[in-house]
């Protein structure tokens, strides 16, 4: 049985073909898909999906523990309002 892949060869980071102002802000490559029911319930599709909807102040902080910390408030404020 194949070993499955790991995160690093599933997910890739943004590179747009010239440089813009979003070419720093730690984006993930959404992979385009055919089936909209299953292809885009998909981990690679779903993963950089999420990602990139987080705001770029929570996407990069440096550990994880504050990470962990920052992404816990934002999802709680935005469930229950501010």
């Amino acid at each position: 049985m194949p070993l499955p892949p790991s995160t690093s060869d599933i997910l890739h980071p943004h590179s747009p073909p010239r440089n813009l102002r979003s070419s720093d802000s730690g984006l993930l490559t959404t992979p385009r898909t055919k089936l909209r029911t299953f292809g885009d319930r998909a981990f690679s599709v779903a993963a950089p999906t999420l990602w990139n909807a987080l705001p770029a102040e929570i996407r990069n902080i440096p550990t994880l523990d504050a990470f962990k910390s920052a992404l816990k408030s934002h999802l709680f404020a935005k469930a229950f309002g501010p």
